[in-house]
Parts: structure tokens; sequence; C-alpha cells
């Protein structure tokens, strides 16, 4: 069975322990073709590559300047063969998750019809092609991280409450990413494995006015866990307005099309914090701006908070954040 999006991102991670082959570290995939079997591949670059087995007489035509991907006739060589290979390599680190979906695709057409292995690589390239060009956008590492936190916060409030998808406001432009009467809930998510710093964006997102607001912050790891779809898919069985939700994640730039683009990409909680914004909670808010300090012609603020430090420490609430924000009257 050709390998999912997770095993293709391990069989990567062991083609860089092999020695090179050529140019290239490789590690067998385990999909066949009438040629040999398909490679997943590292170049000395540590550029990512699935590499195809063809006849050294094919004739291939190479797409060599694309934006995202490139198709290209490689040889490789050691002291006893010699294949060519149809070399499908990653130009842009910045769309692995898309490289590793489409890969997955790749394999499983070509393990639907090995005999047939390049046009099948040639019919999912062009399948894909809106994607590749940047005609659609896909979200990212940092991007997924942060909704990845926003979705295991709706998850446990549509636990208790199948309607709390409305409550979900951050995707709108709102200040905050939760609101419900006079209570916000702003949800921050880091994945890295040190420090509790956090990026605050405009003046208003820790201005709770004269209502309660809640800040969470949420450590992941990336070496295990859970994707956003599957979180995706959590909420959809609880909540009670499924268009609403999707219309939600539609919002951000989240589509369901996408979904297996994403699942390679997984996370798990390994640290949350609650802490109450309100009174000495060091934040720069509207209010706060006096005199020579006032906001006129001043842009967009953004900065960085240091959740260890005195002010914001000594706010940490030991509460669970959706049920105070569902009590909260």
């Amino acid at each position: 069975m050709s390998p999912d999006g997770p095993r293709l991102a391990a069989l990567w991670t062991a083609a860089a322990a092999e020695p090179p082959t050529s140019a290239y570290r490789t590690a067998t995939s385990g999909v066949g073709t009438r040629h040999g079997t398909v490679l997943v591949a590292l170049r000395d670059d540590g550029s990512r590559h699935l590499l195809i087995p063809i006849d050294a007489r094919h004739s291939l035509k190479e797409e060599t300047d694309g934006q995202a991907v490139t198709l290209r006739r490689r040889v490789l060589e050691d002291a006893t063969t010699r294949r060519t290979y149809a070399a499908l390599g990653l130009v842009d680190d910045r769309l692995t998750d898309l490289f590793r979906a489409l890969c997955v695709e790749v394999l499983a057409r070509v393990e639907a019809a090995p005999e047939q292995a390049v046009q099948a690589l040639r019919r999912t390239l062009g399948d894909w092609r809106s994607l590749l060009s940047g005609a659609r956008r896909v979200l990212g590492p940092s991007e997924l991280a942060g909704l990845f936190g926003e979705l295991l916060v709706l998850r446990d409030l549509v636990a208790s409450d199948p309607g709390a998808v409305t409550f979900w406001t951050g995707h709108s432009g709102s200040a905050q990413d939760f609101h419900r009467g006079t209570c916000a809930l702003e949800v921050k998510t880091t994945t890295s494995p040190e420090g509790r710093t956090v990026r605050i964006h405009g003046t208003g997102q820790l201005d709770g006015g004269v209502g309660r607001l809640l800040l969470t912050w949420i450590r992941l790891r990336t070496d295990r866990g859970r994707s956003v779809p599957d979180l995706v898919e959590d909420v959809l069985v609880r909540c009670d307005d499924g268009d609403a939700f999707v219309r939600a994640l539609a919002d951000l730039g989240y589509r369901s099309s996408d979904a297996e683009i994403y699942r390679a990409r997984v996370f798990e909680p390994v640290e949350r914090l609650t802490y109450e914004v309100g009174p000495g909670f060091p934040r720069i808010t509207p209010s706060g701006l006096v005199d020579d300090a006032a906001l006129a012609g001043i842009g967009t603020v953004h900065y960085d908070l240091d959740l260890d430090s005195g002010p914001a420490s000594s706010a940490r609430i030991d509460v669970d954040p959706a049920r105070a924000f569902l009590e909260h009257s």
C-alpha cells in the first residue's frame, strides 16, 4: 500500500540518514512500477524529491521553471546499477506540506497504474496545477498551529454547548477570538519548546472594555498528535450549525478540499495557561495612551508580551477557559 502523509514524512527522514546515491539520499516508498521502485529522496542541498523510475530511452518532457515543483530526468548509479528517473522536486520549502500531499496522491495513482507511472504523475500534476501555480493559497505551519489552538478551545465549548460556534468570532476580524455577552477569550498558540512570549496584534486585542477578558496560551509539540482536519471533524460532529462553522473556516482560508494537505502536520498540546486580563496586566490599550501618545496618525501596533513577567504571571488563574467563558454572566 502506498504511504500516507506521516509515513512519507518518515521516509524522507529515513532517506536523510542514508549514504548518498549520486547526488541523492534515498529510501524506498514500497510502490513498484515496471521499471523499478519509486524512491523518496533528498538531494545534497536538502531539497525533497520523489523519483519515479522510467525506461532509459524514455523522452521525458521536463518542467524546470516551476515556482513550486520541478520535473527533471535524472540518472542514479552506484557500483552495480544505473537507473533513470523522472524526478519530481520541491522548489519552495514553505510548500513542504503541499508537496507531501501531492506525493501521496502521485504514489497512490502510480500504485493503481504501475504500467503507466509517468502518465499517472502527469495527470496528478495537471489536477494540482492551480495550487502549484499559487492561484490558491494553503495555510502555512504557523497558521495551522494558530488554528489548531482555536479549534481546541472551540471543541471544548461545543462539547458543553452545541451552539457555541456562534461565539467564535476571530475569523471575522474581531479583536479577540471568542465573544459571549461581555466576556471575551483570546487564544495564543506557540510551537516553540521554550519561553512564554506571545505576539499581540493591535491595541484592542487585550482591551476587554467593561467586560471580562481571558487570555489562554497553549504550547504545542509538532512530532506527534492530531491534525487540524481531525479537530475540524470533532467540532462538526458536536456543533449544531455545521454550515456556519465551515463558513468561518473559509474566512480563515481553510477549505475541506485541502484537508489531505494538512493531515500530515500534527500537533499535541503540552502546556496550557490562562490569564485574567485586567488592571495591572501588561498591555497597550487605547485608553492607556494619553496626551502625546494619542493614536492619531499611528498605524497598527504589534508588540511582544512576556507571560513570565511578574505582572502577567500574577494574573494566571487556575480555570478551564471554556467553562469560565460559558459560565460568565
